[in-house]
């Protein structure tokens, strides 16, 4: 009888992780999207000031106030990166960029020309010509 209700408890045990490795993994996944929405076969420059630069996971975001053409108006670009983790180790830190600086940044352009959003390949920071890159490989040019 105690083996029973022993190897029922390591049972439960079990069915209680495995249950909640489950709700972790389900609840990372939908956090975490896909990069299909962007279009890898092009590329695009958008040049402008940062507005906000945000060091979080699961990725990096900064707002730039920018153009992508010397005749377009200035828009708000939300452009994405990379992890914390991964963009450290590719020279990155939570203070390389900072409100006001102006940058030039290499981009794949979402796949509906209409959303200003896009996923970071390179940036260079204007004013001391510092480069930095996401390690995401560039198709086109």
């Amino acid at each position: 009888m105690k083996q029973r209700i022993r190897r029922i408890a390591v049972a439960g045990v079990a069915a209680l992780v495995i249950g909640a490795s489950l709700v972790a993994t389900v609840r990372h996944s939908a956090a975490h999207h896909s990069m299909a929405m962007y279009d890898h076969q092009r590329t695009t420059t958008v040049i402008g000031r940062v507005v906000e630069f945000r060091w979080n996971n699961p990725h990096v975001y900064m707002l730039v106030n920018g153009t992508i053409g010397m005749d377009d108006d200035p828009a708000e670009w939300w452009l994405e990166a990379g992890s914390p983790s991964s963009l450290i180790r590719l020279g990155w830190s939570a203070t390389s960029l900072r409100p006001g600086d102006l940058v030039s940044v290499v981009v794949n352009p979402h796949r509906d020309s209409s959303q200003k959003v896009a996923l970071i390949l390179s940036l260079t920071l204007v004013d001391t010509g510092q480069q930095l890159t996401t390690g995401t490989a560039v198709l086109s040019r």
